[in-house]
C-alpha cells in the first residue's frame, strides 16, 4: 500500500514538472521583463552592488558600504515563522 502511493507521489511530481513550465505560474520570462517587473532587482553578477542596509541576526543595522573592497556573499533565507 505505501509502495504505490509512494509510486503516486512520484509520478505526480514528475507530471507537475513536465506540465508547470508551460502554464503562467511556471514561466520565468526573459531578464528584461524580469527587471521590468521587479525594478528592484538591478545587481548583476561583476557589477557593484548598490549600497543598501540589513540587520544583522542581533539587529544592528549594516550597511553594504562597510565592505567595500571586501568579497560579499548575501544570503536569503526563510525563517520559521513566516
Amino acid at each position: 500500500m505505501l509502495r504505490w502511493l509512494a509510486t503516486l507521489v512520484i509520478a505526480g511530481l514528475l507530471l507537475l514538472t513536465a506540465m508547470l513550465p508551460s502554464t503562467s505560474i511556471g514561466r520565468r520570462g526573459t531578464e528584461a521583463q524580469l527587471r521590468a517587473d521587479v525594478p528592484q532587482a538591478v545587481g548583476r553578477v561583476g557589477e557593484p552592488m548598490p549600497d543598501f542596509t540589513l540587520p544583522d541576526l542581533d539587529g544592528t543595522p549594516v550597511r553594504l558600504a562597510d565592505f567595500r573592497g571586501h568579497p560579499v556573499l548575501v544570503t536569503f533565507e526563510r525563517s520559521v515563522d513566516w
